[in-house]
């Protein structure tokens, strides 16, 4: 109720500007003619009421911070002013160049320290092949004897540096042992993680992307489907994750997919149901609090046939496995794959299938992931009842459907790294998610694909926009808490993921008070 009567209030002020002569009444306080000299004042008490106008509008509007938010508050914006006059005077603003160029500096800074801390409830679009350090797959490959990498230049069916198990004389052609090529070569671990990330390159070669994209993929898969590998690598990842004082994650992955072993058998739901078992025992090692559950997903370039079998695949798991599976997806370049109206007719049997199982299987679409105005598949996705939207970043040019993700409450899963490393933005200030923020969406922000981009957890997330849309505490905290508020958790997981986030805020804020 509240935020209607703030709408409304702010579209009543809006209205009134746009018809008033300067003899209307502002804040209910009538102006009169004046003279020349005291149009001035007239003006900026105008300027004032226009400028809280917007200000109600703003997604944090319900944050209201106590005592010592508010000194952190002080401390944080002066250093965020600080550093950007800095910036400016220096004719260089790191949030809009590229972001390999900026990251040693961003990890100097006292900013990018105090938002490590800062506890950042949950990451919502994570993809798990493609998550953790890219150096520890590669040193992982090293170690593992039956690790074999294809070290010889990509053709056809095989890209260099794609990595697989396999038994002893079983390899393809080109397939060498990662240890053997590592005695033999010093640099082979460098150079593996070159295959396997982006770096500055990427931004002065013509390439395609997502060509690259797809090949690192292809590197990686067979590393980790491996089954002696599958546990590590997830744990690893959560690790990282917890590190950066992450406390949820919910991984988009193939739940059809399974994990090999050397006779070339994949392992059945049960065993890949233990093996998940055993990343959450070894987590909680770590953090007893840190939870993560699976957004199945499928590939959007799939024909109808395929991807409606994908779907009956994800319900019937959602069916028997409702603590892990939560959700589905489409992912892969929207630009290059079929429209979210193409498969429309499938994911409207979902329908269907909720009234004869009354289990439903909640959508966390992928759409908006594109510059181009043609690109409507947003649509889709609020129609077909996405639970939230993965990267929304086109939503901006469909001002009527942004104002229905808000009547229906839809978050928006924010990448901004993501976005500007894939082109879609240079200058992190024009990201629209900050307009969408200001027009009172909801937005979480996440890191999409970090093992690939060669950086962990959020914190390089949090900074760039911190300084990019000159956030402060209150939508920091705004931020934090729509992660665990629009995750796909029951009500009871969320109250219990909320009350830990909010004892270590607490804490986070009265160490930010003594040492920042």
């Amino acid at each position: 109720m509240r935020k209607l009567i703030l709408h409304s209030l702010a579209f009543a002020l809006l209205g009134l500007f746009a018809c008033s002569t300067p003899e209307q009444i502002i804040d209910n306080q009538p102006i009169e003619k004046s003279e020349p000299t005291n149009d001035y004042d007239n003006y900026l008490k105008q300027r004032t009421a226009l400028l809280k106008s917007d200000s109600i509008l703003y997604f944090d509007n319900d944050i209201v911070l106590n005592k010592k938010e508010q000194q952190l508050n002080q401390k944080l914006v002066a250093l965020q002013q600080s550093m950007i006059a800095d910036y400016k005077a220096n004719h260089f603003f790191p949030p809009a160049r590229n972001f390999y160029n900026s990251k040693a500096h961003i990890e100097q800074t006292p900013l990018f320290k105090l938002l490590q801390k800062m506890p950042k409830g949950g990451i919502l679009h994570l993809h798990s092949g493609a998550m953790g350090d890219p150096r520890w797959v590669a040193q992982k490959a090293i170690d593992t004897p039956e690790m074999h990498v294809f070290w010889e230049a990509t053709n056809k069916q095989y890209c260099k540096g794609q990595i697989q198990a396999y038994a002893a004389g079983k390899a393809p052609t080109g397939f060498r042992p990662a240890k053997d090529i590592a005695k033999e070569n010093p640099n082979f671990s460098n150079e593996l993680v070159d295959l396997l990330t982006f770096d500055e390159s990427l931004d002065q070669d013509s390439v395609d992307i997502w060509k690259e994209f797809e090949y690192v993929f292809q590197r990686i898969n067979g590393f980790l489907t491996y089954e002696k590998v599958a546990v590590d690598y997830l744990v690893h990842g959560a690790e990282i994750l917890i590190a950066d004082n992450i406390q949820h994650a919910e991984f988009r992955t193939f739940f059809t997919s399974r994990f090999y072993d050397l006779t070339g058998n994949y392992n059945t739901e049960e065993e890949y149901l233990a093996i998940l078992e055993e990343v959450e025992r070894r987590t909680k090692l770590l953090d007893p609090n840190f939870t993560f559950i699976l957004l199945q997903q499928s590939l959007r370039f799939f024909d109808n046939h395929k991807i409606g079998q994908e779907v009956l695949a994800a319900h019937d798991y959602r069916t028997k496995y409702p603590r892990w599976v939560r959700g589905f997806d489409l992912v892969a370049e929207e630009d290059a794959g079929h429209t979210t109206l193409f498969h429309a007719k499938e994911f409207l049997k979902l329908d269907s299938l909720e009234k004869e199982t009354g289990v439903a299987l909640p959508l966390y679409l992928h759409d908006g992931e594109s510059n181009w105005v043609s690109t409507a598949n947003l649509y889709d996705a609020v129609l077909l009842g996405t639970k939230r939207i993965g990267h929304g970043f086109n939503l901006f040019r469909f001002p009527n459907l942004m104002e229905l993700v808000k009547e229906k409450d839809i978050c928006v899963e924010v990448n901004p790294l993501s976005n500007q490393i894939l082109g879609y933005i240079r200058d992190l200030r024009m990201h629209p998610a900050s307009t969408y923020l200001r027009r009172g969406v909801n937005c979480v922000i996440s890191s999409d694909d970090p093992l690939i981009f060669d950086y962990q957890g959020l914190s390089y997330d949090f900074w760039s926009v911190t300084l990019a849309w000159e956030l402060d505490l209150a939508a920091l905290k705004k931020l934090t808490r729509n992660s665990i508020e629009y995750a796909a958790l029951t009500e009871e997981e969320k109250a219990q993921a909320m009350k830990v986030w909010e004892q270590r805020w607490g804490e986070f804020v009265d160490d930010a008070l003594e040492n920042f």
